[in-house]
């Protein structure tokens, strides 16, 4: 189960990761880092800071959803396996209303929590994906919360480009 060394060395190389990618990002306008290796789907967040009432950014790993009502895209506050939820799982908890990336497209959303069948659906295709999520689930004694990020456009798409 989780330990404070693990979530050290994970914490660390999580937040190296995302500055690193918050970098490249920004410097190539957006066209590096739009897929982990082995190709899975890059997509950024965009939520307000429950506590600075800052707009947050965020990369994440996410799966495209069309069920039980709802179309979007499917996010994991899997926070690389550490104990600690991540921030943006707050701030979506308070406001759910932000907004998604995907490859140059960005939509509107809100965020929802799901639970049950459909939560574990999406954990495990996130885990397909990218198969370091299994890893995650093994290492933490908290649950961790699935969210889809719901299109409010109805034309919007929800399969990567």
């Amino acid at each position: 189960m989780g330990s404070r060394a693990y979530d050290l060395v994970w914490g660390t190389a999580l937040r190296t990761t995302t500055i690193a990618h918050r970098f490249l990002d920004k410097i190539s306008g957006g066209r590096l880092m739009r897929r982990f290796p082995g190709g899975a789907q890059v997509v950024w967040i965009t939520t307000l800071g429950r506590k600075s009432g800052q707009w947050r950014r965020t990369p994440l790993l996410g799966v495209p959803v069309d069920a039980d009502g709802l179309r979007g895209w499917g996010i994991a506050g899997s926070n690389a396996g550490q104990e600690k939820m991540p921030g943006w799982v707050f701030n979506v908890q308070a406001n759910p209303s932000g907004s998604i990336q995907i490859d140059d497209e960005i939509f509107e959303c809100t965020f929802t929590q799901v639970d049950g069948a459909l939560a574990r659906e999406i954990y495990e295709r996130l885990g397909d994906s990218w198969s370091s999520y299994r890893m995650y689930e093994r290492n933490i004694q908290r649950s961790i919360p699935v969210f889809v990020a719901q299109f409010e456009d109805s034309n919007a798409t929800s399969e990567p480009s």
